[in-house]
């Protein structure tokens, strides 16, 4: 082999080591500037709970997309989960605690978790409201024997119909008791949101007057998380959905903007003469559950003061 040929073998190997070492440590350097920024990104977790009808749509889904917006302008994903109220209070009780729990008003067992002041912020509403297919009617002979009840879910319908005068008028499950007014059965549904949406969706011809005296429909949020920096993104992420107001119409729910249109345009800037706008302790509920079961009103606004 000729001197020339050994010199050029040489140079060849000495390249193809220096590939195979230079190769390894280039990808390790890619490598730790990846999982250097993946462990800058944080992560919250929030907790849907629906515990009132709302009007369209998924309140998880909506908060999801607002989280996912909130991570491409800040270094902190949102997780957000869906669960029943139960389901929540069962794995507070194991200890599983969440950054963030998005539930409805009067909703107990959480108040000892809740960190930070203010406890609660509302981020979304609803309301109650008399609904009618009769055109004609001025709500004036609304009754307990023509008038049908949408009991909801968790939320205090029994309140605002003693507020009403109509504690004793039949109470069907949501579904039923708008097919009930639809169906003739009754004149009069005292109901939600949701309703006015339910018979927009029927094409039905329909008038709305809003409950005034009493509203509990509210979503609420509180911090939940342990550590300061959760808490400080959590903080963040609250401001930023209060900041979205304005879209609330995607879910049929409503804020202090002006959103709408038609029947829900009226169930808009409403002012209530009794609220429960926060969480409760297990003895709270069963005092507004008993003021509500034996018609004391004067008890019940006592207790909402």
């Amino acid at each position: 082999m000729t001197r020339k040929k050994i010199i050029v073998k040489a140079i060849w190997f000495a390249v193809c080591i220096s590939v195979l070492i230079s190769t390894p440590i280039i990808t390790a350097i890619k490598n730790i500037g990846t999982n250097a920024e993946e462990a800058e990104m944080n992560m919250i977790t929030v907790w849907q709970i629906d515990s009132f009808e709302g009007g369209k749509g998924s309140r998880a889904s909506f908060l999801q997309s607002l989280g996912d917006e909130f991570s491409k302008q800040n270094d902190c994903y949102v997780h957000i989960i869906s669960l029943s109220s139960e389901a929540a209070r069962q794995n507070l009780a194991k200890n599983t605690v969440p950054d963030l729990i998005s539930y409805g008003a009067g909703t107990y067992g959480l108040e000892g978790y809740i960190n930070g002041k203010p406890a609660s912020s509302v981020w979304a509403r609803g309301g109650y409201c008399v609904i009618t297919t009769d055109e004609s009617a001025d709500f004036s002979d609304m009754g307990t024997q023509n008038t049908v009840i949408n009991r909801g879910i968790e939320n205090m319908s029994g309140a605002a119909a003693l507020f009403l005068g109509l504690n004793g008028a039949a109470t069907e499950n949501p579904t039923s008791a708008y097919v009930s007014l639809l169906n003739g059965k009754f004149k009069y549904l005292l109901g939600t949101q949701r309703d006015i949406y339910r018979m927009t969706t029927r094409g039905a011809s329909f008038k709305v007057k809003p409950v005034t005296e009493f509203n509990d429909l509210y979503q609420l949020i509180s911090v939940t998380a342990e550590n300061a920096k959760n808490r400080r993104y959590s903080k963040e992420f609250i401001s930023f959905l209060k900041s979205k107001a304005n879209e609330l119409d995607e879910i049929g729910l409503m804020g202090d903007s002006k959103l709408y249109d038609g029947a829900m345009s009226q169930m808009e800037g409403i002012k209530f003469e009794f609220e429960l706008k926060n969480p409760v302790s297990l003895d709270m509920k069963n005092r507004l559950d008993d003021a509500i079961t034996n018609s004391n009103i004067n008890l019940l606004k006592n207790l909402l003061k």
